[in-house]
């Protein structure tokens, strides 16, 4: 076994909430691994194509990405609205990946990638370091504090936390998904249509003033609907052999490229062939729906399939029990809490497990995540950040969407960076010196009643 190198923080997972993490504790003066098992960084928001943040994203690593990438002019930062509520626009999943590349080498962290973890450094419940599982063979780093950013709460589980699986009753998860990229489509057609079939378009964001041609649409266009549609085509003989009733498209960056989220696999991600076959199922699915859309909807005459996303979209596997799990009447009853290090305006949105149906339920004026959801209960030198922190079924509906992510990623990097310098465990790290750090970057809280987002 190869010893690797001695840090202050290591953060598992090189996804949004990994690069978010890490950046922050780096910025916080700590010496950071940033570990990733494939060889791409950002995970869903670059690989994945998941180009359009479901809420509004609060001041931080992640809002400067955004800025950077308009910067680039590979996004557009202005506040959009939803029936549901507030959300910051797209971006192009390119132009994110060298922002946050560049951003990961101006803070200097140290990236790592090809290598996953199999088993922490451990000792009275107090992780130490990971072993990581490299083309080398083991390699063992070590760490004042650990961040667990891995979306499936890996870390958490080899350093013996409990954890949640689905829905109470039956277990399971909400369904993975690939989007897929068309280009070559004719917005203005497409526009139309949605216009003359507006019954069967539930959602639908069109730019100001467009005219002719495809330029006006670029990041702006987004549409959820096509049920009725769907179902004509398949009385008609088409085979729509999605679990899905409808569809949603969104905009990309290039004149004529759209991005569609339409593919549904069902089944639990931890298990290796249920994986495997949703991977290449997506792939099925992606097809399927470009054949309709070139066949019944106005605008795909003349397209062509680009790709399909190559990083497999995960929606739910283990949610980590923590000091406080966050609940349904949380999220729903916009909650403050005074260790919330975060307020979310992140819908519950949740695509039925086992079912066909897509529900997003607004959370009001949002909620406080508290800190205690970061803590993994009974495991000290381990923080949580993203998709695996402690919450319910439905309240994780809204947690799993990138803006919580981004706010619980924010946070750990800025404990666990404290926590690193003062040489104590996250639990010691008194929350209040961790909500000052997060409002010195401006970020709501959601300690207070009066705790609101500039909706603007």
């Amino acid at each position: 076994m190869k010893f690797l190198d001695e840090y202050d923080v290591i953060v598992v997972g090189g996804g949004m909430s990994g690069v978010v993490a890490s950046i922050a504790s780096a910025r916080g003066g700590a010496r950071t691994l940033l570990t990733e098992g494939s060889g791409l960084i950002g995970g869903l928001i670059t690989g994945g194509r998941l180009t359009k943040p479901t809420g509004l994203i609060q001041p931080g690593v992640y809002q400067e990405l955004v800025t950077r990438a308009a910067g680039y002019g590979g996004a557009d930062a202005t506040v959009q609205h939803s029936y549901w509520g507030s959300y910051t626009g797209v971006f192009d999943t390119e132009v994110m990946q060298r922002v946050v590349i560049e951003t990961l080498d101006k803070f200097k962290v140290d990236v790592l990638m090809f290598a996953n973890v199999t088993d922490v450094l451990q000792a009275g419940g107090s992780v130490s370091g990971v072993f990581v599982q490299t083309k080398e063979g083991t390699q063992l780093a070590t760490s004042a504090v650990t961040i667990d950013a891995s979306g499936d709460g890996d870390v958490a589980v080899l350093a013996g936390a409990d954890h949640m699986i689905g829905r109470p009753g039956d277990g399971l998860v909400q369904p993975m998904t690939s989007y897929f990229r068309i280009l070559g489509v004719d917005f203005p057609r497409l526009a139309e249509d949605c216009r003359r079939h507006s019954g069967d378009v539930s959602e639908i964001v069109l730019p100001d003033g467009a005219g002719e041609g495809n330029d006006p649409y670029i990041l702006k266009f987004f549409m959820t609907g096509f049920g009725q549609r769907i179902q004509e085509a398949r009385r008609q003989g088409f085979e729509w052999i999605i679990p899905r009733d409808t569809l949603t498209m969104k905009a990309g960056r290039l004149p004529g490229e759209i991005n569609v989220n339409v593919t549904r696999c069902q089944g639990n991600a931890l298990d290796a062939r249920v994986r495997s076959h949703a991977a290449l199922e997506v792939r099925r699915q992606a097809y399927c729906a470009f054949d309709f859309l070139q066949r019944y909807v106005p605008g795909f005459e003349h397209a062509v399939l680009l790709d399909v996303a190559p990083v497999l979209g995960v929606r739910e596997t283990r949610r980590i029990t923590g000091d406080y799990v966050l609940t349904e009447a949380d999220v729903l009853g916009e909650a403050r809490f005074p260790d919330a290090i975060g307020l979310c305006n992140a819908p519950v949105d949740i695509h039925e497990p086992g079912g066909v149906r897509a529900t997003m339920t607004g959370v009001g004026s949002g909620y406080g995540i508290p800190y205690r959801c970061l803590l993994p209960a009974g495991v000290s030198g381990l923080l949580l950040a993203g998709r695996c922190i402690s919450a319910d079924h439905i309240a994780f509906g809204s947690t799993r969407n990138t803006p919580a992510c981004a706010l619980t990623a924010q946070a750990a990097g800025a404990a666990a960076a404290m926590a690193a310098a003062r040489r104590l465990e996250p639990r010691a790290i008194p929350v209040a010196d961790v909500q000052r750090a997060l409002a010195a970057e401006g970020v709501v809280l959601g300690t207070e009643p009066a705790d609101r987002l500039d909706q603007t």
